[in-house]
């Protein structure tokens, strides 16, 4: 049995090309991302949580089930977009985080896939509850665009 969870564990490792220091042991994001605190708007968490963590492996066209989630890519890609596992769920849908696939990806709630971050709970850790919290807020709050791209007419 161990020789198999010592591949599992490599197989895991080996799946995304990050090194895996987006978290602290307690799977809260590192580092000041873009400044301050985490907080319930999309650049705070872009900020904090996608680009430190998710982009190890959701990034370029050959990331996971296409969801990019670099600055620029990751609000078209999210919000109102059905999930290519589930397509009867949205990956965001705005004001309703229970029903949003990222959610449920990110508490490992999903009927399909695995958790997220790609080998929490195993390799590395998986997001704290307070940071989940921020993005369900987010996604409560209606799941609105960065001001950048609100104010260029994008991002909806």
């Amino acid at each position: 049995m161990r020789p198999f969870l010592v591949s599992l564990c490599l197989v895991l490792l080996a799946a995304c090309s990050g090194n895996g220091q987006g978290l602290d042991e307690n799977g809260r994001p590192i580092g000041e991302g873009g400044g301050g605190a985490l907080s319930a708007d999309f650049q705070s968490i872009q900020d904090h949580v996608f680009t430190p963590i998710c982009t190890e492996c959701h990034a370029g066209a050959s990331a996971p089930q296409g969801l990019d989630l670099t600055q620029g890519h990751s609000y078209g890609l999210l919000v109102n977009v059905p999930s290519n596992e589930v397509p009867s769920f949205l990956r965001v849908a705005p004001g309703d985080p229970n029903n949003s696939y990222l959610i449920q990806k990110l508490e490992g709630t999903a009927a399909v896939g695995q958790q997220m971050p790609e080998g929490c709970p195993v390799t590395r850790p998986c997001l704290d509850a307070e940071t989940i919290a921020v993005i369900r807020q987010w996604i409560a709050n209606g799941a609105e665009p960065p001001a950048s791209a609100s104010a260029a007419g994008g991002g909806s």
